[in-house]
């Protein structure tokens, strides 16, 4: 199976990277098990997920099982970091 993952804003900038591809030999993967692909994603946004947006096939993973979500076939992932504004 292929994953996209997408980065936005502030957080592609930091990462130096906007989008990132991965075809991983199994059926299915936990959420948890592709960060640790990207571990400057990883390292971000694990400790502080709350703070983020996160998507997987435009549904966010809070109304999934948050990073103990089962990834199953070609899936994007979409990551947005906090943003302020008014």
């Amino acid at each position: 199976m292929k994953i996209y993952v997408n980065v936005y804003m502030d957080l592609a900038k930091k990462l130096g990277w906007s989008r990132k591809e991965i075809s991983i030999d199994k059926d299915k993967i936990l959420l948890s098990d592709i960060l640790s692909f990207f571990t400057d994603l990883r390292d971000i946004v694990v400790g502080n997920i709350d703070n983020y947006i996160v998507l997987v096939n435009g549904v966010n993973i809070k109304l999934l099982k948050g990073l103990e979500t089962e990834i199953v076939g070609d899936t994007t992932i979409d990551v947005f970091p906090p943003a302020a504004g008014g």
